[in-house]
């Protein structure tokens, strides 16, 4: 991306242990500030707020700023700051309360050095609900000046564009609260709290764009509705646009529905202009990750993620991400690494998922159906991950045969249940038969993900036996060759062409 961090900015784990990059002082958290009002419903727009105070901070260059999913860990605890800051790896912290009562504000914000435990910055402010816009670059802006006196860090683009109906951002901090928590149903209640933002603010960019997110993410839980969910997204994204053509998050969104589209050169222009646009974005760096592992695009990915996880340290999802990458880097020892960190984050399953694949590709048979027999005896184990890792198994024990047959009836299980094909059942399949080694069979199930839309169309190609390959790389067969050759995903296999062969000239 335009704005790429640099190689060095995280260091890559290794089978040895992980190396920590050193705090930055150019580094801030923002903790969730408290709601001291009587109303214990009010607890959306304390958080809301301070949801808000990050996301401004990190539009800060040069400012590291911690991602809400690790800060909003420390909620309603009374933890010492300094261990808070050790935890997240930031140099300051920025803590506060929230009162509000009918349409009086008081917002109460510090700023500590996590180290020494020096007040830098304190204020209080009195406002009616209609200034909270103006109370928030406030004090974005004071902490940007108190970091710039001690740092040199400058503001840069700390301020909102636009203003909002107090209403309408109320229910826009809503339907963010509803986003953070995820699942159908809170995402579900997140876009009706943006139709009524909407409603009743039609020129508020940021709620057209919170429900572009809110719609982009619907499927990862209703996988039946992919289609209806990822046209709204784009329509939501477009509204945003149309009116903030510079909402980072609407380009994001923008970017991976055009990508789950088969548009990989059109993804890739907002997804760097939304990187270049808010380059301390978690979720940005995290989903631009995403696109670039799916287009072989392996070294950024690595990067994308390795500075995703440098500002969200208590996340689980980034390691998975990295062990999934080291895989498909044919770096399966490292992935080993990362996949224990993640399992130390409580990502048990998902993380015993990785630890298998690495084990089985570097033929570790016992290992692999050690963690395997983990993952399958935990609750409501998913039958087509048990049955996969127990077909890797027998590949690392040279079954392909017997590994085949076993994933098939697992499939075939599946398919006879009536229900609708999920997203995870159809990309994922073809990955499983090339692992087993039986080309006829994911030809097949590649051909129905093609046809289906599934998002990730190349997942077959990537951290196989084969490591990462092109299509002619894994087999010569006519019929794999052309069901690549489809025309309705040219654009993905000329940008997944290109970006793998760049990677590996660059990782000679």
């Amino acid at each position: 991306a335009e704005a790429e961090p640099a190689p060095g900015a995280a260091e890559s784990a290794t089978a040895g242990g992980a190396a920590k990059p050193a705090v930055s002082d150019q580094s801030v958290a923002v903790l969730p500030f408290v709601n001291m009002s009587n109303d214990p419903d009010q607890e959306y727009f304390s958080d809301g707020i301070s949801e808000e105070l990050l996301n401004r901070l990190a539009k800060i260059p040069d400012l590291q700023v911690a991602a809400r999913t690790s800060a909003f860990q420390f909620k309603g605890k009374n933890q010492d700051i300094g261990d808070i800051g050790r935890q997240l790896r930031v140099a300051h912290v920025l803590e506060g309360s929230v009162r509000k009562a009918g349409i009086r504000l008081r917002i109460t914000a510090q700023l500590i050095d996590s180290r020494s435990g020096y007040h830098l910055w304190s204020e209080t402010y009195d406002r009616d609900a209609t200034d909270v816009f103006r109370v928030q670059d406030e004090i974005a802006e004071e902490i940007a000046r108190a970091l710039k006196s001690k740092l040199g860090v400058e503001s840069g683009a700390a301020s909102r564009a636009g203003r909002a109906d107090p209403e309408a951002f109320d229910d826009y901090l809503l339907g963010r609260s509803f986003v953070a928590k995820r699942w159908v149903e809170n995402l579900s209640k997140a876009i009706e709290a943006f139709d009524r933002a909407i409603a009743r603010d039609p020129g508020f960019a940021a709620a057209y764009s919170g429900r572009a997110f809110a719609q982009l993410l619907m499927p990862m839980w209703d996988s039946g509705e992919s289609a209806r969910f990822l046209r709204a997204a784009r329509a939501s994204a477009d509204q945003a646009l149309a009116i903030d053509p510079d909402d980072p998050q609407a380009l994001m969104v923008r970017g991976m529905a055009a990508f789950f589209s088969y548009r990989s050169s059109e993804a890739r222009v907002d997804l760097e202009r939304a990187l270049t646009l808010a380059p301390n974005s978690v979720d940005i760096l995290n989903l631009y990750g995403d696109f670039l592992y799916n287009a072989g695009d392996l070294g950024r990915a690595e990067r994308m993620k390795h500075e995703a996880m440098l500002r969200d340290p208590l996340a689980l999802v980034h390691p998975l991400n990295l062990a999934d990458i080291m895989i498909a880097q044919g770096r399966n020892d490292e992935a080993l690494v990362f996949a224990e960190q993640a399992q130390r984050l409580g990502a048990a399953g998902f993380a015993l998922d990785r630890l298998a694949t690495a084990y089985a590709h570097l033929g570790r048979a016992e290992d692999a159906a050690s963690v395997v027999e983990q993952a399958c005896s935990l609750d409501a184990p998913k039958d087509r991950s048990c049955s996969l890792g127990r077909a890797l198994v027998l590949v690392a024990q040279g079954q392909r045969a017997q590994a085949a047959q076993l994933f098939a009836d697992a499939i075939e299980r599946k398919m006879g249940t009536g229900l609708p094909e999920d997203e995870g059942n159809i990309h994922f399949s073809p990955w499983g038969f090339v692992e087993a080694g039986d080309i006829a069979s994911a030809t097949r199930f590649q051909q129905r993900c093609i046809d289906h839309g599934c998002w990730f169309v190349t997942a077959a190609l990537i951290g196989t036996q084969h490591g990462t390959a092109l299509p002619e790389e894994i087999s010569d067969d006519p019929e794999w060759l052309a069901v690549w050759a489809d025309p309705r995903i040219a654009d993905v296999m000329q940008d997944f062409r290109r970006s793998l062969l760049a990677w590996r000239a660059e990782s000679r």
